[in-house]
């Protein structure tokens, strides 16, 4: 009778080590799981907070946002001289546009091809921007004074961004070999007046003077890169 209680005894003692071996058991292999890559995952989502701030990427820096139009229209020309005021401006808009968004910034483009008189095409153009969300307007316009073989050079017209006027000015005249004109306040135009952002007006060169328009053809791609690379440097410093 005391041999089968002792037997009794060890096997009651062997469930109890069995048992407490699986109960470990259990708890590393919880522990474990809960130490996983995909534990860590899950509980940081529960929570709200990344697990590792390097694992995610960064928010984007916003589009640096331009709105761009040619000066006049299809039926208002503008100057004409040896150069056509309309057609040039159109063609210098839509290269500075393609590299704009080429560098990576968000781009509206305009050209006027309706407008039939001057007022029409200003309240347009200035419409046209004042439509969009963007961080700065620019148009682009060809000069003119009268007939001359010599050299009569860029400016760039401005109410309150004097900054950026005078740094694209200097960019066209350096890139085509221009006089300088510089940064020119004015406070009798519709568009830098009426546009509700930092506004500016080129005036690439003079249509009448010949040194100008052979300087802007030989170096037309140039230009409208200086062109690009002033603005985005501009609205990288707030369009002033």
């Amino acid at each position: 009778m005391s041999e089968k209680k002792s037997l009794a005894a060890l096997l009651i003692d062997l469930l109890r080590r069995l048992a407490a071996w699986l109960t470990a058991e259990t708890e590393r292999d919880f522990d474990d799981a809960n130490r996983s890559p995909a534990a860590e995952v899950e509980r940081a989502a529960e929570s709200g907070s990344p697990q590792n701030e390097g694992d995610h990427d960064k928010p984007k820096e916003d589009k640096m946002r331009i709105a761009i139009s040619s000066g006049h229209g299809a039926k208002i020309p503008g100057a004409v001289g040896l150069l056509v005021e309309v057609r040039e401006a159109r063609r210098v808009t839509r290269r500075v546009a393609q590299m704009l968004r080429e560098a990576g910034a968000e781009v509206a483009e305009f050209h006027d091809d309706d407008s039939e008189t001057v007022a029409a095409n200003i309240n347009s153009i200035v419409g046209w921007h004042n439509a969009h969300e963007r961080d700065m307007d620019v148009s682009v316009h060809f000069n003119a004074f009268r007939p001359t073989d010599g050299p009569m050079g860029a400016e760039v017209l401005y109410l309150s961004a004097r900054e950026a006027a005078a740094k694209v000015s200097a960019a066209i005249a350096a890139a085509g070999g221009f006089r300088d004109r510089g940064a020119r306040h004015r406070t009798d135009l519709g568009f830098l007046n009426r546009t509700g952002k930092p506004a500016i007006l080129l005036e690439v060169c003079f249509v009448d003077s010949a040194a100008d328009a052979r300087l802007f053809g030989e170096s037309f791609d140039g230009i409208c890169a200086a062109i690009a690379r002033s603005l985005r440097e501009c609205l990288e410093s707030g369009g002033r």
